[in-house]
């Protein structure tokens, strides 16, 4: 099975480095949840940002709920920000735009010498990069990775995130007991250090071939194909060319009804729109940022004496299950995983909601914090790493860029408004633990969404998906699914090595024993 992977890596090398420097931005997402979190709870921070007398200074509501979520309004500025700028000045300016906005958000942050005002635009900063790393790591990823690869590369999003986040949280427990402001500074820098990198290997990632192609640039697209594939012996670009060329004239072709009107009149558009904002939707109304916005807080909340541990230890956790998801992804079914790791997800949820309606002891204390790992290990193996592959396999055709922003757009506000909420409902209403009732409900709606909205695409290319909309067929039939011979040869007439920005809006032809679904 790791030998597979390891095939899989040495076969499409290049792919896999283009679009791991392409996922700088999930560093950059993963390490500002994990190291803030952090902060919250150091108390050189909590002197410098908390109210009451000396010696005796604690945050307020206020200050943790809008610094913690202030950072999502930037988000979702930056993903409808990302649309247009990917239209017109394609990826990397995006990548360039992105880091400068975190790189001016992490300065102002460090600079900063007690002012919640500057802490909250600076943390908006970093979320306007944020919010345009994450749609165009997608998109760029789903157009560079070839389809045989496509699962793990866009994977590869959550499992940087899950990276960083361990690196957040170890930094964080090294510097938490100095006992001065160089405690939350030094990890401040870290947020400084991955647009650096970034910066500094942009120039040396091609551009989408599939962008170059679309604004004439031919001969700056066929050297991309090249470098993307050039492990692959006589390589040439000329048929991976004119299959992008045919998908784009499809494009052009409905090119004006690209709107974002049309996301919600279109019938076929609309259900793309409603499945990828559903992924993105159900992976985060679960709850699950409230482990890592909140973690080392909710550790001191019900008493465990070493929160910065705790966390640490949920991050080394997620890592794994991240892992395991990416090497065992072609052995499991997506819909078969979701479903049962979401259903874990709610059955620990309830299990801690119900040990809150008890006074804490230092048993249930630690049994909260065994469950609150079996939601972080179920997230990181399901709806984690898989939401952001099933979104942008969603977002096909014409309208791709735009569905992708929308899907962005729902993402952070969802992030947000838990973010914002949950220390209302812990503390002011004074759930504590009870609130894993909270999100026992809200991960039903998950688990609904998988149900009715999530099919299986693995190994399909991106025309069989477009064909999938434009026939209507219904997600439990996707799997199983069988075009007709003259369809069968429009949809999966690309090779394995093709990269997969073919997004067009093939398929058209209807068969005589598909199974329609309602229009949504």
């Amino acid at each position: 099975m790791l030998s597979d992977v390891l095939k899989s890596f040495v076969s499409h090398r290049w792919a896999y480095i283009y679009c791991a420097i392409a996922s700088i931005g999930a560093l950059c997402y993963g390490y500002d949840n994990s190291y803030y979190t952090g902060l919250l709870g150091m108390a050189p921070f909590i002197d410098q940002y908390g109210d009451g007398p000396a010696g005796a200074k604690a945050l307020s509501v206020t200050f943790t709920s809008l610094t913690s979520s202030s950072i999502y309004i930037g988000d979702l500025l930056g993903a409808l920000l990302a649309a247009p700028i990917n239209d017109y000045f394609g990826r990397k300016w995006v990548f360039f735009v992105a880091a400068l906005c975190i790189l001016g958000g992490g300065i102002a942050q460090i600079a900063d010498r007690g002012s919640m005002g500057v802490i909250v635009l600076g943390r908006i900063l970093i979320g306007l990069g944020v919010g345009q790393f994450t749609v165009t790591s997608l998109l760029y990823i789903g157009e560079v990775a070839p389809v045989a690869v496509r699962g793990p590369a866009l994977m590869m999003f959550q499992f940087l995130q899950s990276c960083s986040q361990l690196v957040a949280s170890g930094l964080n427990q090294g510097t938490e007991t100095i006992p001065n402001s160089a405690s939350f500074r030094i990890p401040m820098g870290g947020l400084v250090v991955l647009p650096v990198i970034l910066l500094g290997l942009l120039p040396f990632i091609p551009e989408s071939p599939f962008w170059l192609l679309a604004k004439g640039k031919d001969n700056r697209a066929a050297n991309a194909l090249r470098r993307i594939n050039r492990n692959v012996s006589n390589y040439s670009p000329n048929e991976d060319m004119a299959s992008h060329q045919e998908n784009l004239d499809r494009e052009r072709a409905r090119s004006n009804e690209s709107t974002w009107a049309s996301l919600w009149t279109d019938r076929i558009e609309r259900r793309k729109t409603v499945y990828a904002c559903g992924a993105m939707f159900a992976q985060q109304i679960n709850g699950i940022l409230f482990f890592y916005v909140y973690g080392v807080v909710f550790a001191q909340a019900i008493g465990i004496s070493q929160p910065f541990l705790i966390t640490l230890i949920t991050n080394i956790l997620q890592i794994f299950a991240v892992g395991a998801s990416v090497v065992f992804q072609h052995k499991m079914k997506r819909r078969l995983n979701l479903l049962v790791t979401t259903g874990m997800m709610v059955f620990a949820f309830i299990v801690i909601g119900g040990i809150g309606t008890k006074p804490l002891t230092t048993a249930s204390q630690y049994v909260i914090v065994v469950f609150s790992y079996v939601i972080i290990v179920a997230f990181n193996v399901g709806l984690g790493p898989l939401a952001y592959t099933v979104a942008r396999e969603m977002a096909v055709g014409h309208n791709q860029n735009k569905i992708m922003s929308m899907a962005i757009v729902v993402f952070f506000v969802t992030t947000w408004a838990v973010s914002f909420t949950a220390p209302y409902m812990y503390y002011t209403a004074n759930l504590g633990p009870m609130l894993g009732f909270v999100y026992a409900g809200t991960s039903i709606i998950s688990v609904l969404y998988i149900w009715f909205c999530v099919g299986e695409t693995n190994g399909r290319t991106m025309l069989e998906i477009e064909a999938f909309f434009q026939d209507g067929i219904a997600v439990r039939a996707w799997e199983t699914h069988v075009f007709p011979p003259a369809q069968e040869q429009a949809v999966t007439g690309m090779k394995d090595g093709e990269a997969l920005s073919c997004n067009g809006g093939g398929g058209e032809a209807k068969s005589g024993h598909e199974e329609h679904v309602e229009s949504l």
